[in-house]
């Protein structure tokens, strides 16, 4: 089925749909809240909070107003700035590890692959230093690459 098709079933009800819709769209949830220096358990939680709430909601999603991954990212957004607002909550850098969604790392010579894991390791270091409602304009721009139009609708700003 196509994700048009997936979204018109889960609207419905269709609880399987919902589900293909989740493994369609789960890499880029985790990795966008991976991108705002959340912890690993952190990320788990609110990552099960925005499917959740996706479900729950539904009924409320308008495709004319916003693509469905919009929608999606939205809610994490949401969620994700919540969780970073609670007093006392302290950032993460992320491991070395590769999310779903970052690029492989390039083939080369072992200080080639090292000066990349080094750069993407220092771009992951700078976006924690942002606050988080920057830090997640950049995460979705440059590093989800999604349009300006799409980047304003989740953050609720202008172009």
């Amino acid at each position: 089925m196509t994700p048009e098709t997936l979204l018109h079933h889960a609207r419905q009800g269709d609880r399987p749909a919902f589900g293909q819709l989740v493994r369609l769209h789960q890499d880029g949830v985790f990795g966008f809240l991976w991108r705002m220096g959340l912890r690993r358990a952190v990320i788990d939680e609110l990552a099960q909070e925005t499917f959740l709430r996706a479900w729950a909601h539904l009924p409320r999603y308008e495709p004319a107003r916003a693509a469905f991954s919009t929608w999606l990212l939205a809610i994490a957004r949401n969620l994700a700035l919540n969780e970073l607002d609670r007093a006392g909550h302290r950032l993460e850098q992320p491991a070395g590890d590769r999310e779903a969604d970052d690029p492989p790392d390039p083939a080369g010579t072992p200080p080639e692959v090292l000066q990349h894991k080094r750069r993407r390791q220092q771009l992951h270091a700078a976006l924690a230093r942002l606050p988080a409602d920057q830090r997640s304009v950049l995460a979705l721009a440059y590093l989800r690459e999604l349009p300006l139009a799409e980047v304003a609708r989740i953050e609720g700003i202008s172009e």
